[in-house]
């Protein structure tokens, strides 16, 4: 359960960008809910301050898409509703602490944001399609950053002691910090907690908010999803806002509706069982936190104490280390530093593209365009001999949207079309003028690296290798804009996994066979690799006595699990 005290800091930014952007097919729904809510503009009033509606059909959409339009309507509405209380009480919170943004740094995430979409009018309409005008998408930004600053200000608050450190590190130092020395990790350990503290800070004082908030001016369409009791278990009460959280996220586990709401009984069941328990086992849970983070945090004290009451002596951790001494063994390893130049086709290499599509626009013709798009097409369409079926406004690249829309049916678009993908020839099959949609089908020539390319990033690549060797520069200074990675990636297995990478069985033989501190480069495919080997671990036997300590915390571990699943589920 430490794991819970490490979960990542996204920023809300990130979350405006993914949630945003990745919902184009909601165009429609978006309008059509928009629309009904066009009369009465907000949706309620939480201590004076009008919520928009938009934003709660907003949420609810993305919600929805993420869910892949399943899930019950109500239960999505709930979550919508609560999000926006939410939200709302945290641009509130941050009025309290007196967090401003300046307009520079909306600025500079908005530039951001729009950067990653290449073409502009795509930005437009993918802005347009979530109801968001610039002005408007700049005070989600504006609100996203003071959420941050808010979760910022309670972290940097937080009370975390050194022993509280230590014992975290501890408690962890042969499962998730396995081979971290304290002195070197403790300052990012400690940070790290104060983190996790200032985040439950947080949410007991947005809890006591939404306790205390004043809630009025609620629309019809809108009454009856704020938050209240839904059920109660063994004297436990659970909202219909904890009910839907979990619902959600047995979907966006794989569950169906059906399965998720038998599921969910049983689940609260027992998260009643573990906040009844941790009574009887005299831990102290704060009853101003959310239901899911007190059931996190009894399981947890419950653990803590199970954990001081496991005994043993030394002729349990020597059957224990026999019974497992796979596990103590030391088997082949490698750490290595490993960066990526990224290979991008020259302009030659795109010009000899065009060339090659043109070239193929000569001979193709509406009789024998599905056989050459088979041929020549670098497109995994290539199999349906190029067909891309019916696609609307804002589904394909501008370029290639463009094209199709202008084509007329049952004719090959007379020029070759370039786009970021490489040089299409396009043959309009089919369009419906009423629902305004196109069916088509293409051949795609991509742009691939040439030989003569790759000599280059080779050669570049080698220039980087004899820095580093001389001292010049390490993998960390190499130019972000040219070069993925640089960082160290240890415990390569000679199996050819590599932590954070994958499996990849050429690149790891070469680690090893490389001498320890050389820099060398490696071509795979269109990837050149740079890597350094730091160090290397041949296989060992294990012995008790090196290995005693790990094996206690091991037996301990493994005791208390035993013990609290003969507890929660009897």
């Amino acid at each position: 359960m430490a794991i819970r005290k490490f979960r990542s800091k996204m920023k809300p930014i990130v979350i405006v960008i993914t949630l945003a952007f990745a919902l184009s097919s909601l165009i429609a729904a978006y309008y059509t809910m928009s629309s009904q809510l066009a009369v009465k503009n907000y949706a309620f009033k939480i201590n004076g301050e009008k919520v928009d509606a938009v934003n709660i059909a907003r949420a609810k959409n993305m919600i929805s898409a993420n869910l892949q339009n399943r899930g019950d309507d109500k239960i999505l509405e709930t979550l919508a509703v609560d999000q926006a209380i939410e939200d709302e009480l945290v641009q509130q919170m941050a009025d309290n602490l007196k967090i401003k943004v300046s307009g520079s740094d909306v600025n500079r995430e908005y530039e951001t944001i729009e950067n990653r979409i290449k073409d502009k009018d795509q930005f437009q309409r993918m802005l347009q399609a979530q109801g968001y005008t610039k002005a408007s998408f700049k005070k989600e930004i504006e609100r996203s950053l003071k959420r941050m600053k808010v979760l910022e200000t309670f972290a940097e608050n937080a009370k975390v002691s050194d022993d509280e450190v230590l014992k975290m590190y501890n408690d962890n130092k042969y499962t998730m910090f396995a081979g971290a020395d304290f002195e070197t990790i403790k300052d990012g350990l400690k940070k790290s907690l104060m983190q996790t503290a200032g985040n439950r800070e947080f949410y007991k004082e947005l809890q006591n908010m939404k306790k205390n908030m004043k809630l009025d001016d609620v629309r019809e369409q809108f009454a009856g999803f704020e938050e209240k009791v839904k059920t109660t278990k063994d004297g436990i009460d659970f909202t219909n806002v904890d009910y839907s959280k979990l619902y959600v996220q047995f979907l966006g586990e794989g569950m169906n509706p059906e399965d998720a709401e038998l599921q969910l009984d049983k689940v609260l069941d027992y998260q009643a069982k573990i906040l009844n328990s941790a009574k009887s086992y005299g831990v102290e849970v704060d009853e101003n936190l959310p239901v899911l983070i007190r059931v996190e945090d009894a399981y947890e004290g419950i653990a803590e104490k199970v954990k001081s009451q496991i005994t043993y002596n030394d002729e349990d951790l020597m059957k224990y280390f026999k019974d497992n001494k796979g596990r103590y063994d030391i088997y082949p390893s490698a750490d290595a530093y490993i960066a990526i130049l990224r290979t991008e086709p020259s302009q030659a290499d795109k010009d000899a593209a065009k060339a090659k599509a043109e070239n193929i626009m000569k001979k193709v013709t509406v009789n024998n365009f599905a056989d050459t798009a088979k041929a020549e097409s670098d497109c995994p369409s290539a199999s349906r001999g190029g067909d891309l079926d019916w696609f609307g406004k804002g589904q394909m690249v501008p370029e290639f949207e463009k094209a199709a829309f202008e084509g007329k049916a049952g004719e090959i678009y007379p020029e070759v079309v370039g786009t970021q993908f490489g040089q299409h020839i396009i043959y309009v099959t089919d369009k419906n003028e009423a629902e305004n949609k196109v069916k088509a089908s293409h051949i795609l020539v991509s742009y691939k690296v040439s030989e003569e390319t790759m000599k280059e990033a080779l050669a570049e690549a080698q220039k980087a290798a004899e820095k580093i060797s001389s001292g010049e520069i390490t993998f960390k200074d190499l130019p972000r804009d040219k070069y993925t990675g640089g960082e160290l990636f240890e415990k390569i297995s000679e199996t050819g996994y590599i932590p954070g990478i994958g499996f990849n069985e050429e690149l790891a033989g070469a680690v090893y066979k490389a001498p320890l501190q050389k820099v060398e480069t490696l071509r795979m495919g269109d990837d050149v690799f740079l890597f350094q080997k730091t160090r290397e671990n041949k296989y060992k036997s294990a012995e008790f006595s090196e290995v005693k300590d790990r094996v206690a915390n091991e037996y301990v571990n493994e005791k208390s699990l035993e013990k609290l699943k003969s507890i929660f589920e009897k």
